[in-house]
């Protein structure tokens, strides 16, 4: 999904959450198959996120796109639709956080893009864990 998107603008039309005055930013992928990219603002050269590709790291990470939301985007199918969420870099790394309560929502047909905030319900947090804990198993 990264690489539909390496080297493009992506347009965010003032809905990135406290950066609403930055509206294009370009997308990079750290690496060729890598899950995460850059984004950074064509606007202000100092801001800049990791993204990550939440899938790999939360299989089970699921949520609808609302129908407004939809509209906003110009989305027609799924297969336009890529999902990334901001990474919060820690030390050491494996420590790092990802904000799953509030998706990036990218159509890929149009370069639209757009951070949601899902519903209470989701169950989602701002800092949940990019690599979760693998439980040690029982020698038993």
């Amino acid at each position: 999904m990264i690489q539909l998107l390496h080297e493009r603008v992506v347009q965010f039309k003032g809905s990135l959450l406290g950066f609403e005055e930055l509206n294009e930013f370009s997308i990079t992928a750290v690496e060729e198959d890598s899950p995460y990219a850059y984004m950074q603002s064509l606007q202000d050269e100092s801001i800049g996120f990791l993204v990550a590709t939440p899938f790999i790291f939360h299989p089970d990470y699921t949520f609808e796109i609302e129908e407004k939301d939809k509209t906003l985007l110009e989305l027609k199918s799924q297969e336009e639709v890529a999902v990334f969420n901001l990474v919060t870099i820690k030390e050491p790394f494996t420590q790092s956080t990802v904000n799953l309560l509030a998706p990036v929502i990218i159509n890929l047909t149009n370069g639209q893009a757009r951070q949601v905030v899902l519903p209470p319900k989701s169950n989602y947090g701002t800092s949940e864990l990019l690599f979760r804990e693998i439980p040690e198993k029982s020698g038993e």
